[in-house]
Formats: C-alpha cells, structure tokens, sequence
C-alpha cells in the first residue's frame, strides 16, 4: 500500500511537471509557424514541414502520456483484472511512442542546421544521415514494442491471454539503451556544431555569445536525455508491478520533458521576427503621444545598439556572417550633386550654348 501511495503521488509530480513544458513548447511552434507564414519571404523548407509533423506527434505523446498516469492512477491491488491492462497499454504505447515523438525533431533540426551553416558536403552528409539514421532504427524500436509478444495484446492484458508468449524483456530493454544513448549523443552534437561555428565568425563577442546560447538549448535536452538512459536502465531484470509502473512513469516524464526541449530547440531560431513585430505593434497602438516624442529618441538608441551588436541575430546575418559580408544597412542613399551654370545665349557659328551639368553619385 505504501508503494501504491508512493506511486500515486508521483503521477500528481508528474503531471505537473510535464504540461507546462508542453505549452511552452506549442507556443514556441505557433510563434515560429507564424514567423515563417507572415513574415519570412523565404519559401517553406523540409525543416518546416518535418517540426509541424514533430508538433503533431509531440501532442499524440503528450495525450498519451497523460492518459497512462489517469490509467495508472485508478489500478487497485485488489482488483486487478480489470484495472491493470488500461494502465499497461497506455504505459507502453507513450513510452514506446516516443521513439518517434522524441527522435524526428532531431532530423528537422538537422536540416535547419545544414540550411543555416552550410557546412562541406561530407559534413553535411553526416548531420544528415545521423539524424536520419536514428529516426528509422526508433521506428524499428517502435514496432519491436508491439510485436515481441504473441499475441500482441498479451503483453497488457495477461488475465485474458494467460498463454501469451514474448521476447525476453531484455531484448526491447537493450534496444531502447541503444535509442536513447544515441538521442542523447545527437543532442549534444547539434548544441555544440552551432557554437563551433559562430565562434569562428566575425562577429561582436555579445553577438556570438548570445547566439551560441541561443542555438544551444540542446544541452538541456542532452541533460535530460541522460538521466532517462539511467532510467532505462533501472527496468532490467524482474521488477515488481507497482516498481514497473513507476519506472515505466518515470521514463515517460523524462521522454516528455526531452521532447518539448528539443522542439524549442528547432523553433527558437525562426521566432524573432515575432517579437519584432509585437514590438512594433506595441510602440504603435500603446503608446501616448506624448510619450512617443520621448520614444523617438529611445528608439533611436535601440538602432544604434542594434547596429553595434546588442541585438540578437536572426538567420539571414548568421547566413551574411558566413559569407564573411556585413549585413548592409537600410538608410543608405544616392546622394546626386549638380551644378549648372547657364551662360546667355549667343549668336556664334556653332549656335547657341547649351546650360552644362555635374552629377556626382556618391
């Protein structure tokens, strides 16, 4: 009974914790959704279609997930039979969804990556093909999940499939060691290329070090991922019912929690024009007139330290930095100098004089 409690005051944890990442993480996807739709001309990429779908499969996990702690909730020792399969099929299908939901954000990332930076053919063929490469063995993981026992709905309902036959537990265990080792190491890759890159360039050192922070939030993940590698760990050998459902649980928070980092690591460097725009909208709409002459000479400060690297960097001046050309500047103009001198007509042979100009394009 101690257990049981134990169990049930986590899945109130976890809930808690889980759904805030969550939202944190859809709003972040509608911000970039809305940058790329209104104000990017740009047309739309792979990357863009790849974390729309990730969204997608992040909101199925995150249901899901939900709905194994309800499920989890509500088993009672006593009754068994009828309580115990709901909360094993929803365990097992968020946890082993998140071979997919977890992995594909990382191919979107990829792409974002080679599309930014560039890199050399062999360079770009590795962030590729790793990204790639994981994704297609997490969805071998994920029907490895749903066909290692016959017949399949044994494995959540034993009662009424008692002669159920399955692959050792070990097998599926070992298997998403593998997945989740390899997650990990790629979140820790594409936090640190963009770094390795940015730091290169020539670009104020604020400019450089905000940009490396703000493309490097894949460390959190990678941190996160870690600790859900240990607990997959802690499922090996026999574990009781109750230490099955909490570390089942748990393993389903840490998928989550990597999840919604790695989604925001995709969408983060798409969403400034946003912020962009709500400042102007802000300035326009909420501001006083007589506040606004005091505005004017703010906003005029607020563009000298935008053109002195205090501003942070969006896409197109990563892509100008690389090329190793300074973003050029709006106010530029052709400044025409002319003089004309007319002189009075005379009557020569040649006809009369013609007024003479000077043009100077500076």
């Amino acid at each position: 009974m101690d257990e049981h409690r134990e169990l049930n005051h986590f899945i109130g944890q976890a809930t808690a914790a889980s759904w805030p990442f969550f939202a944190i993480a859809t709003i972040v996807f509608g911000m970039r959704t809305i940058s790329r739709i209104f104000f990017t001309e740009a047309s739309a990429c792979w990357e863009d279609l790849i974390i729309s779908i990730s969204w997608v499969l992040d909101v199925v996990r995150m249901v899901t997930f939900q709905l194994a702690l309800s499920a989890t909730s509500r088993v009672d020792p006593s009754n068994f039979p009828q309580t115990v399969p709901s909360a094993t099929f929803w365990g097992l299908f968020t946890c082993s969804w998140a071979f997919l939901s977890v992995t594909l954000p990382k191919v979107g990332v990829a792409f974002l990556l080679v599309r930014i930076f560039r890199p050399r053919p062999w360079i770009r063929a590795t962030i590729t093909s790793m990204a790639i490469g994981l994704f297609v063995v997490c969805i071998g993981g994920f029907i490895v999940c749903f066909v290692q026992c016959n017949p399949v709905a044994g494995q959540w309902d034993p009662y009424k499939h008692p002669e159920t036959k399955c692959w050792p537990r070990n097998v599926q265990m070992n298997y998403s060691l593998v997945g989740s080792s390899t997650s990990a190491f790629l979140d820790l890759v594409f936090a640190i290329y963009p770094g390795f890159i940015i730091s290169r360039l020539q670009l104020p050192l604020w400019k450089k070090l905000s940009t490396i922070g703000f493309m490097g939030l894949g460390v959190a993940a990678f941190a996160f991922a870690v600790v859900k590698v240990y607990s997959n760990t802690t499922l090996l050998g026999n574990p009781t019912l109750n230490e099955l459902y909490t570390k089942a649980l748990h393993i389903g928070l840490w998928n989550s929690i990597e999840n919604d980092f790695v989604l925001i690591a995709a969408c983060l460097p798409s969403v400034r024009p946003v912020f962009k725009a709500c400042g102007v909208f802000s300035r326009t709409h909420f501001t006083a007139s007589k506040r606004t002459r005091m505005n004017s000479t703010s906003d005029s400060q607020h563009s000298l330290k935008a053109s002195s690297g205090h501003e942070p960097l969006d896409e197109h001046v990563i892509e100008l930095a690389l090329n190793r050309q300074p973003p050029r500047s709006m106010n530029q103009s052709i400044r025409v100098k002319y003089d004309v001198s007319l002189q009075r007509e005379r009557t020569e042979p040649d006809g009369p004089t013609l007024p003479s100009y000077n043009f100077e394009i500076r």
